[in-house]
């Protein structure tokens, strides 16, 4: 059978239904060019997001475990770790804002805004340098804290206060805030065990899977 056959049944079916051809191909084109647009515009949305990412070398994976620091440590020589941060003693604390509850905050400690991964950049203030002092994850403003408040501890000896001295952005939100790293020992309850954060980057890191076959078995 010559393949001009069914070219020709192809054309002549088209010829007697015109309408509903054209408002086939009408479709087609529309929707190939809300396909199109669509992948566009999902690019654009994702460049400020992947640029910055880069540029603050972004966390690939964020742990936090209850070990010691020198068996943490040790994760930094496993095959694909490209990068790591950490370890950072971590706690998470109940706190009031005014008198009011405030909710729960992740708290790290880092003597430094800046490191192979994750660095956080500072948008107001300034890194803690002693005791009683916070960075917030976050800009001020919006009717949360402002530089110079003071942000209560509950549920802690003590009932600790530490004052908010900057705000800076974490791409990949490490913790809900930074202190020194001698403040973190203060700012656990009695009977919780010791929480520890590292971060990694790696060299194949598209997806957690990817990221999960680095660790050993």
């Amino acid at each position: 059978m010559s393949w001009l056959g069914p070219v020709r049944t192809a054309s002549g079916g088209i010829r007697r239904h015109k309408v509903q051809a054209v408002a086939v191909g009408l479709v087609v084109l529309v929707s190939t060019a809300s396909a199109t647009l669509g992948f566009t515009l999902l690019a654009a949305s994702n460049a400020p997001f992947t640029r910055a990412f880069g540029t603050q070398n972004g966390a690939h994976v964020t742990v936090t475990v209850n070990a010691d620091r020198a068996s943490l440590a040790a994760t930094r020589h496993l095959a694909g770790v490209t990068a790591t941060a950490g370890p950072f003693a971590e706690s998470t604390v109940a706190t009031q804002l005014g008198g009011q509850p405030f909710g729960q905050l992740t708290l790290a400690g880092r003597g430094s805004s800046g490191g192979p991964v994750d660095d956080v950049v500072l948008n107001a203030g300034h890194w803690p340098d002693g005791p009683g002092q916070v960075v917030l994850d976050g800009s001020a403003g919006g009717g949360g804290p402002a530089l110079g408040s003071t942000i209560t501890v509950t549920g802690v000896p003590g009932t600790p206060a530490l004052v908010v001295v900057g705000f800076g952005n974490s791409v990949t939100n490490t913790a809900d805030g930074w202190v020194s790293p001698g403040e973190i020992a203060r700012l656990r309850a009695p009977g919780v065990p010791q929480s520890t954060q590292m971060l990694y980057r790696f060299t194949h890191a598209a997806s957690y899977g990817r990221s999960a076959r680095t660790w050993p078995r």
